[in-house]
C-alpha cells in the first residue's frame, strides 16, 4: 500500500497547496470537504481493488490514484468542464482512463467494462434524472462482489429544519448552467437505502457525520455537538453498498 495515501485532512491540505497554485474557490472546497474525504479514504486504507470507476472528477480522485494508480477510471464531463473548485489541474484525466459522460444519460450498455468499485460522491444530487435508473446502471457494471459508495448531503438534516422553520429555503434556485446546476435533489438515508435493496445490493455500512466544515460560526456550532444529536439529522451521508455474487 502508498503509505503517501493514509493522510489526515491537514495532511492533503498541505499537499494540494504544494503542488499546485490553488485560488481561494478551490482552497475552501478543500478545507469544507476534506473530512468526507478522510471518510472514503479510512474505509478504503485496507483495501484492494482491480478496477475503480470515480464518477465525478475532483481533487478525491487525485487521492484515489496515489493508491490504485492505472487501475483507476474517471468518468465525467470534458476536461474543461471539470475544472474548478472541485478539480485543481488535467492532468489526472490524462493519468487515469476517462469516461466521458453526463450522468443523466448513462447506459451501462455504453460502458465496455466491469469494476470492483464505484466511488459516486457528491454526484447523484446533482441530477434530474431517475436514482432508481442511475443505481440500476452502476449495479449493471459492477463486477460481483463489488462495491458502490454514495456520499451525498442529508436532505432532512437539522441545519435544513431550522432553516425551513424560520421560512428559508435550504435549497438554491437551479442554476442555468447545465454543466453545473446546483443540487436538483436531495435524499435521506431511508431513500438511498430502499432505492439500493430495489435494484437487488446490500448495504454494508451507513455512515451519518456532520463532516462539512463550513466556516462559519453556525458550523462549527452544529460540529461541536454533532455526538449528542440523532445521526439522521447529520448533514452528510455516506452509504456503502455491496453487490453480493448471484
Amino acid at each position: 500500500m502508498n503509505p503517501s495515501f493514509l493522510m489526515t485532512k491537514r495532511q492533503f491540505l498541505s499537499y494540494f497547496s504544494k503542488l499546485y497554485d490553488l485560488n481561494e474557490e478551490q482552497s475552501l472546497y478543500l478545507k469544507i470537504h476534506g473530512k468526507r474525504f478522510e471518510v472514503i479514504l479510512n474505509w478504503l486504507k485496507n483495501k484492494n481493488f482491480d478496477s475503480i470507476l470515480d464518477v465525478g472528477p475532483s481533487f478525491l480522485s487525485e487521492l484515489l490514484f496515489k493508491k490504485f494508480g492505472n487501475k483507476l477510471s474517471l468518468m465525467g464531463f470534458d476536461t474543461e468542464e471539470s475544472l474548478g473548485g472541485h478539480l485543481a489541474n488535467a492532468d489526472i484525466l490524462t493519468k487515469a482512463n476517462f469516461i466521458k459522460q453526463d450522468l443523466n444519460f448513462l447506459d451501462a450498455k455504453a460502458i465496455h467494462q466491469k469494476f470492483d468499485l464505484i466511488v459516486c460522491a457528491e454526484v447523484i444530487e446533482h441530477l434530474y434524472t431517475s436514482p432508481k435508473k442511475l443505481f440500476q446502471n452502476f449495479y449493471d457494471v459492477l463486477n460481483p462482489n463489488g462495491y458502490l459508495i454514495i456520499q451525498t448531503p442529508n436532505a432532512v438534516s437539522l441545519r435544513k429544519r431550522l432553516s425551513l422553520l424560520f421560512g428559508k429555503n435550504p435549497y438554491e434556485i437551479p442554476r442555468e448552467n447545465l454543466k453545473n446546476p446546483g443540487h436538483f435533489r436531495e435524499y435521506t438515508a431511508r431513500e438511498l437505502k430502499q432505492l439500493a435493496k430495489q435494484i437487488g445490493f446490500k448495504a454494508e455500512k451507513l455512515i451519518l457525520d456532520e463532516y462539512f466544515e463550513y466556516p462559519s460560526l453556525t458550523s462549527k456550532i452544529y460540529r461541536t455537538f454533532k455526538n449528542i444529536s440523532p445521526p439522521n439529522l447529520r448533514s452528510g451521508i455516506t452509504i456503502i453498498l455491496y453487490k453480493a455474487e448471484s
